[in-house]
């Protein structure tokens, strides 16, 4: 992938194009694997949430360095203003969807691998669009 929020290597050292493939890798694995779908699709969630989260640090950085500052929740709410009403409620959507997912309850059962390859496609669409700037 190209563009410059995607070949920003984040603070913990992962560039986004490493954590969606990371990701990736969780729901598809090759072989045999220890870990149950439940979990896989937790970590997985874990992942491409921080995707979103330093993709729109890197973004608030280039665009206004003073948002980044702000709260995720906070930051995704001034996105709408930036790039289109649509990109602006699905990534908020996907954010939201992917935090409940990885906060673990007693009383939810964990996110299907279905669920988050969903958000997988969904993600890698938002952060394709808003490298691309055509958000």
């Amino acid at each position: 992938m190209t563009g410059r929020t995607q070949s920003s290597a984040p603070r913990g050292g992962l560039s986004t194009n490493a954590l969606v493939a990371a990701a990736d890798h969780l729901l598809n694995p090759p072989g045999d694997t220890t870990l149950t779908p439940g979990v896989r699709a937790r970590a997985a969630a874990m992942l491409l949430r921080l995707a979103l989260d330093e993709t729109l640090d890197a973004y608030w950085q280039t665009v206004s360095p003073r948002m980044t500052r702000s709260r995720g929740r906070t930051r995704m709410l001034c996105l709408q203003w930036y790039v289109t009403p649509s990109v602006a409620r699905q990534w908020y959507a996907v954010w939201s969807g992917l935090s409940a997912a990885c906060h673990h309850h007693t009383y939810e059962l964990p996110p299907t691998p279905a669920e988050v390859r969903a958000w997988h496609q969904d993600v890698s669409e938002l952060l394709r669009v808003l490298a691309a700037g055509k958000a």
